[in-house]
């Protein structure tokens, strides 16, 4: 098993599947809290701390956060803010003309990569890929590609697990085709030719960062957008953010149901662009360094390196690359959520959703028992809304999993979980 660090011991007393911004500030949390020491977490991915999200924010040309500085990995709000006026940086926080500053790709991680060395979160990294999860009477017992160890206590922080949405079209464009999702791991912008011809499919704010970020003379880019484009500066309702009389609401309704799915799809602004964003991309278009074509494309076919793209307004366009921007599948469908689902001893319901406490966020078992397994991420956002997936909603889950830990943890020590609602 790939360990970084000098950890020797593999069994542990929490380890946290994903490195990402939830794990990440989970494991500050643990640490800060002094729940656990190092030697007893564990953290697994394949990528690294945040590596598949700095990854995704390359791939998308993404420059700025849509977040404030004081959603941060943290668990203090304001050390991003203390941090830019350390090292001379605050002119790498811009004005939101909302709310508090956002902070530039490149401060908010070395800022992260300040806290992980802080905690030395790379020492307690096991660069593998969770391959199975068995929930047993002793613990939770994890199969990795290299291995497997046990945990009294496992957090899956793994968020969309490669899920991604793809038009229907697609499927006839075979494997070889000059064209991929933008969240493919292969797919790397910088490859993409200095006078190439490209496509982006979607409207929303990884379009827009796309096409600006590729616009340059020579290069032609071109946005295919069912809809108008639509500005909102937050992904939901601000009410959403403050996890109280909106998230109530929602935990009124039956756990893991279409009810609550539904509240949660449509309280989201999918699909929009938030004004920082929007501005380059709108002075991109005015310039003719973007084309934007408002339709919907009905085919689109691949010979010789070349794609054509036909759409409904009877337009054809002759591509070089094609990238979809069409956004994440669910969350319970791809990866470990995949095969979890599957599992007999613990709960979903609509769509395969986790059946989680909505106090806890820990996964129920067919019996309606708690069982040793927590969910942050996407896939909790039927307890935590719309703003689940978000930084916001990693700081939300991690005050929940602490303060239920505090009561399972001590210091050094593994307490058995407790029952629920009387479930020995």
């Amino acid at each position: 098993m790939t360990v970084r660090g000098t950890q020797t011991r593999e069994d542990a007393v929490v380890s946290i599947v994903g490195g990402g911004v939830h794990g990440t500030h989970l494991a500050v949390r643990l640490l800060e809290s002094g729940l656990v020491t190092h030697d007893q977490l564990r953290i697994v991915d394949p990528n690294g701390l945040l590596g598949n999200f700095r990854r995704q924010c390359e791939q998308c040309g993404l420059r700025e956060l849509r977040s404030p500085f004081v959603h941060t990995i943290d668990t203090d709000p304001f050390s991003l803010g203390a941090y830019a006026r350390s090292n001379g940086r605050t002119d790498e926080l811009r004005s939101s003309g909302f709310g508090g500053d956002r902070p530039v790709a490149s401060l908010f991680f070395d800022h992260t990569e300040t806290v992980c060395a802080t905690y030395d979160l790379d020492s307690l990294l096991i660069e593998e890929r969770v391959t199975g999860l068995d929930e047993r009477s002793t613990g939770v017992h994890l199969e990795t590609t290299a291995g497997s160890f046990d945990t009294d206590w496992c957090l899956l922080a793994v968020g969309y697990g490669g899920s991604r949405t793809l038009p229907e079209w697609a499927d006839a464009l075979p494997h070889d085709a000059p064209a991929t999702h933008v969240w493919n791991p292969e797919f790397d912008p910088a490859e993409i030719g200095p006078r190439a011809s490209v496509g982006i499919v979607g409207g929303g704010i990884t379009a827009a960062q796309l096409a600006t970020a590729l616009a340059r003379p020579g290069r032609e880019v071109t946005m295919f957008a069912r809809t108008p484009i639509s500005v909102e500066s937050l992904e939901a309702k601000s009410e959403w953010m403050h996890f109280s009389s909106a998230v109530e609401q929602l935990q009124a309704l039956p756990p893991a149901s279409e009810a609550r799915a539904q509240v949660v799809d449509d309280a989201r602004n999918d699909g929009t662009v938030p004004p920082h964003v929007f501005q380059p991309l709108r002075r991109a278009i005015g310039r003719e360094a973007v084309g934007l074509q408002q339709t919907t494309v009905e085919e689109c076919t691949s010979a010789g390196g070349i794609i054509v793209v036909t759409c409904e307004n009877g337009r054809a366009r002759c591509l070089d690359r094609l990238a979809f921007a069409t956004g994440f599948g669910s969350p319970y469908d791809a990866g470990l959520f995949g095969k979890l689902r599957t599992m007999s001893s613990l709960a979903v319901g609509y769509r395969g959703a986790p059946v989680l406490d909505d106090d806890t966020l820990r996964w129920r078992r067919a019996d309606g028992s708690l069982s040793r397994v927590f969910v942050s991420g996407a896939a909790a956002r039927q307890v935590l809304g719309p703003f689940a997936p978000n930084i916001i909603g990693a700081r939300e889950a991690g005050a929940l999993v602490v303060d239920e830990l505090e009561r399972a943890v001590a210091a050094g020590a593994s307490v058995s979980p407790r029952p629920a609602d009387g479930v020995e």
